[in-house]
């Protein structure tokens, strides 16, 4: 599941429908390169209600996977209130503490790669600064914080919610002037990337935000995964239309390099979301025309509301845990699981001149 991470789209201008005879949904250009040649590859439902379908495209110039058709407007009303869920909660009880404890674990594990990356730094961890793009509720930085760094969150309008104790939450985008000039020892993009509809815009604004020798944190679902492959328009982790990008671990690895980031690790497991992933995908394929209906029931609200179904789609879940952890340890293994986490160190500027170079 991606139960704590939002982003912060800016549309692309698309070409204007009546300059080509087209009344119909706008047509978007590459989020990366604003490329207009493509391939489609599928047609899948929108995640909330499966009445909009949108394309799923490959750009015929920088081979970025992408969500084809969608507007400012349509992106606009996909971020609900119901998406974000409350300020203290968004899904039942027992799922929220595993949340908390992975958020944990995971700020622990960040820090302890940063420092094993940089031993001979001065740098005392009470003073290194983290930056956490689409920061949803802030959890994570919560943790950071506890940890005794400088924790910035950036946040889309629709979530206006509390910040937590010891975390500054800047409402609005990596390019405004109150961010300008501001580097990071650490900054985080945790299932937040796939949402960026300026997307070439803010992998180049990256490194002018990072001190040299920092850590850059990339989470996504991985597109090329063997889910992805298997499940296409069925897949949970497509997300359409808030996912406007579709990441290839290939793709996303060159671009960081051309930024001049060295990749220092990388996996693709996460155990949560990889499991659920394959049972929300199989149920999606299934009964088709109730897709998602698992996770919806898992949120706060409807859980709540509807524990008969939520108890009967639970049953039907548990035959395919066996196999969704199967597939989870597999996929792993051969590089093919469903969520693509990189970490990458920032060389510099003579880092990233050498590597345009090339």
């Amino acid at each position: 599941m991606n139960p704590d991470t939002h982003s912060t789209p800016e549309a692309v201008p698309a070409p204007d429908p009546a300059d080509s005879g087209v009344v119909e949904k706008e047509i978007s250009l590459c989020w990366n390169c604003g490329g207009a040649e493509f391939e489609t590859l599928f047609q899948a439902r929108d995640f909330d209600t499966a009445l909009d379908g949108f394309p799923v495209r490959r750009c015929r110039q920088c081979e970025l996977c992408y969500t084809g058709e969608v507007s400012e407007a349509v992106l606009a009303a996909s971020y609900s209130r119901a998406y974000y869920g409350s300020e203290k909660a968004k899904f039942v009880s027992l799922i929220e503490t595993l949340v908390k404890m992975g958020h944990r674990r995971q700020a622990k594990k960040i820090l302890g790669l940063y420092h094993g990356r940089n031993s001979d730094s001065d740098t005392d961890e009470s003073v290194l600064s983290v930056m956490d793009i689409g920061c949803g509720r802030a959890l994570l930085l919560q943790e950071f914080s506890k940890l005794g760094t400088a924790c910035l969150g950036i946040e889309r309008d629709e979530f206006r919610g509390t910040a937590p104790q010891g975390v500054d939450v800047h409402i609005g985008a990596l390019g405004d002037e109150g961010l300008s000039g501001r580097c990071f020892d650490i900054i985080i993009i945790w299932h937040v990337l796939e949402h960026i509809t300026d997307l070439g815009c803010l992998l180049k604004e990256l490194p002018a935000h990072l001190n040299p020798g920092g850590l850059l944190v990339i989470s996504v679902p991985n597109f090329s995964s063997w889910q992805s492959r298997f499940f296409r328009q069925h897949w949970f982790h497509l997300d359409i239309p808030r996912h406007v990008t579709h990441f290839e671990k290939d793709w996303l690895q060159k671009k960081l390099t051309s930024l001049g980031m060295e990749v220092v690790s990388q996996n693709t497991f996460t155990a949560s979301q990889n499991v659920f992933g394959f049972i929300q995908s199989s149920l999606n394929r299934i009964f088709p025309r109730k897709p998602n209906r698992l996770y919806k029931l898992l949120t706060r609200g409807d859980g709540r509301k509807n524990w008969l179904a939520l108890t009967g789609w639970t049953l039907l879940a548990i035959p395919l845990a066996p196999l969704a952890v199967l597939e989870t340890l597999l996929g792993e293994s051969s590089h093919r699981g469903a969520t693509l986490s990189i970490y990458a160190r920032y060389r510099g500027q003579d880092g990233r001149a050498e590597s345009s170079d090339n």
